[in-house]
């Protein structure tokens, strides 16, 4: 294939808007979560009658990162803008006027961000990028209400295909998180020594659970170790690939339920699986849906979509470009085209 092609090809040949949707709908539950976990000590952490007081909090945050938390600091004015944010939050995950819930989602998570820097860690970081992102990305363009009504108006039964340029940059993103981590673990002698794990276990302040009593097994500290550091580097490269991308996903969501009995690091393992679903193509997507589906533990199945007849997916045949428009075209226009091919 040419190479020109197939850049062009990996940035702007539409594919399915559903995997998207689906993180979107997490990306809002995680939010949600997030706000739930400020809330409970609110008034000291972003409030003038906590930590920070004054012009404290203007100061440590620099001119660069501006927040209204820094002029208007009594509880009740940090209280509305929790309950803003939440609003808008639950908007976005619903899919309501998806592109401005999207700015305000982000401005109203920078706003706490920038309030006090001194509580920010790795999950508010990765919350932030994903946030910005969405902004970028066409995150409603399925299982939202503005798809919901946007079908209704167009009247079409076919797949919602979108331009994925802005999904392979939170791709990209998700890859460099993992290569930086682990290139730079490999800078030390802990990791390539097989014991960083061991002083994990012995930190108490970031520690889960009492898990000390593995330190007496050095070669289980050390499996534990090297396992997750080549786990890491496989998630940078592995995901791209169809054959081993089910493989390195488990592999993934493996590595982030053993860190989470070592390290309490609320949402950012959940975060961080969340972003696999992005790899995924509609039929994976739905076969995942498929397996978690209640009816297939509880009751019987689901029939089949009636509509898959009308599904048009951008990796069969007719190029892109013509596949985006028979996405939005009549239902009736759709099967007529796919006739003609």
């Amino acid at each position: 294939m040419n190479p020109l092609r197939a850049w062009n090809r990996f940035w702007f040949a539409p594919i399915s808007a559903k995997p998207l949707g689906v993180h979107r709908i997490l990306f809002g539950l995680f939010v949600l979560s997030h706000l739930a976990l400020i809330s409970v000590d609110l008034d000291f952490w972003y409030s003038d009658v906590g930590l920070l007081q004054g012009d404290e909090a203007a100061v440590t945050a620099g001119p660069l990162r501006p927040t209204l938390l820094a002029h208007y600091q009594d509880p009740a004015s940090v209280r509305a803008m929790l309950a803003a944010t939440a609003g808008v939050a639950v908007a976005f995950t619903l899919g309501w006027r998806t592109k401005i819930m999207s700015v305000l989602l982000y401005l109203g998570l920078m706003t706490f961000y920038n309030r006090n820097l001194l509580t920010n860690c790795g999950p508010d970081q990765v919350m932030m990028i994903t946030a910005f992102y969405m902004m970028l990305a066409p995150c409603g363009a399925a299982f939202s209400l503005d798809a919901r009504r946007e079908a209704r108006r167009r009247g079409t039964p076919a797949e919602p295909l979108i331009l994925p340029w802005a999904q392979r940059l939170i791709q990209l993103q998700l890859c460099l998180i993992y290569f930086v981590t682990a290139f730079l673990k490999c800078n030390g002698r802990a990791w390539l020594g097989g014991t960083a794990v061991h002083y994990v276990l012995f930190n108490h302040e970031v520690g889960q659970f009492n898990l000390e009593w593995l330190g007496g097994y050095p070669l289980v500290v050390n499996l534990m170790t090297t396992t997750a550091l080549v786990v890491e580097f496989s998630l940078a490269f592995l995901l791209w690939f169809r054959p081993t991308r089910r493989w390195v996903a488990l592999l993934g969501v493996g590595l982030h339920a053993g860190i989470w009995p070592m390290v309490n690091v609320p949402l950012f393992g959940e975060q961080m699986t969340a972003f696999y679903l992005l790899f995924l193509d509609p039929d994976e997507l739905a076969s995942l849906g498929a397996f978690f589906r209640p009816s297939r533990w509880f009751g019987r199945r689901a029939p089949a979509a009636a509509d898959a007849e009308a599904r048009v997916d951008a990796g069969s045949t007719g190029r892109g470009w013509r596949q985006l428009e028979l996405a939005f075209a009549p239902a009736a226009a759709t099967r007529t085209a796919s006739g003609n091919s």
